[in-house]
C-alpha cells in the first residue's frame, strides 16, 4: 500500500487519534463527502472504514453512513481500489 496522508480526529471520548486516509468520495451531485480510511496501513490484512463528512459548527465531523447508495458507491470505490 503506498504512503497515506494522516489525519489527526477527536473521539467521542476526546481522545486524539490518528487515522490513514486512503480517499475522500462524493455523491455525484455533490451533496455529501465521505471519508475512507484505516487506522493501520502497515498490517497484513486492513482494516478499511467509511464515514461521512459534515461541516458543524465550522470543524469536520465524521458520522455513521445511513444511505444505502452511499454505501454502493463506497463499496464500489473499495473494490476498484484493491484491484
Amino acid at each position: 500500500m503506498k504512503e497515506l496522508e494522516t489525519l489527526k480526529i477527536t473521539n467521542s471520548e476526546g481522545k486524539e487519534i490518528e487515522i490513514k486516509v486512503i480517499t475522500i468520495l462524493k455523491r455525484p451531485d455533490e451533496s455529501a463527502t465521505f471519508l475512507i480510511y484505516t487506522f493501520d496501513d502497515k498490517a497484513e490484512n486492513v482494516d478499511i472504514y467509511a464515514s461521512i463528512i459534515k461541516d458543524e459548527n465550522d470543524s469536520y465531523v465524521l458520522d455513521s453512513i445511513t444511505e444505502k447508495e452511499d454505501w454502493d458507491m463506497i463499496q464500489k470505490a473499495i473494490k476498484e481500489l484493491s484491484e
